[in-house]
């Protein structure tokens, strides 16, 4: 599953500077949705005595999203509406409200991506796109007071010393595997949507 997020077709056309500015910037909106719902469970489980434990605030990219496409906008590139998918995937975040691991199963996927391939992700779409690594319209790939490495070192002592027991943590794998699903489907609809528009 994670192969298939980081070989998405329309990731690769991007990355390769294939596409254009209004292509990224559909991603950016979908990211934008995503992220709002992410960090609206983040703010509700801040006091969860497990979940709270992931609530870190130095990870918020909500500010870092609506500075991208503001930049973006300013450009003349306007935010693109939420993909199918991409709405499924918020709803299904909505309905993790009152369970903790859920939560942390999306919270995982979401932001070990984000401090992993997602950096490599970024500084090929700067390039690709004459914009500077970390700068205006790809802010969202910067995580200024995180050490990768340490950071997630950490992340996982917390995976297992979190008190889920073996029925949970079977139901939180099973999320995290459904987290990831979410996550190809919504680049897979951006490929579907975007690629042949690129193509004629």
């Amino acid at each position: 599953m994670h192969r298939d997020a980081e070989g998405s077709t329309y990731l690769a056309a991007l990355t390769a500077g294939q596409l254009d500015l209004t292509a990224y910037a559909a991603l950016v909106s979908q990211h934008a949705v995503i992220y709002q719902a992410l960090e609206g469970l983040t703010d509700a489980f801040t006091d969860d005595p497990i979940a709270g434990q992931f609530a870190f605030p130095e990870l918020a990219r909500r500010p870092h999203l609506e500075a991208d496409l503001a930049f973006l906008a300013a450009q003349g590139i306007p935010a693109a509406a939420p993909t199918a998918a991409t709405t499924r995937y918020a709803e299904r975040l909505a309905q993790l409200a009152t369970w903790p691991g859920g939560f942390v199963a999306h919270h995982y996927v979401r932001y070990l991506g984000d401090l992993s391939g997602g950096q490599a992700i970024g500084r090929l779409i700067a390039t690709a796109y004459g914009l500077v690594p970390g700068g205006d319209g790809v802010r969202f790939y910067s995580f200024d007071n995180v050490s990768p490495k340490p950071f997630k070192d950490n992340y996982r002592t917390l995976l297992d010393n979190a008190p889920f027991d073996e029925r949970e943590q079977e139901e939180v794998l099973d999320e995290v595997l459904l987290a990831y699903k979410f996550n190809v489907d919504v680049l897979t609809s951006l490929a579907e949507e975007l690629l042949p528009q690129a193509a004629s």
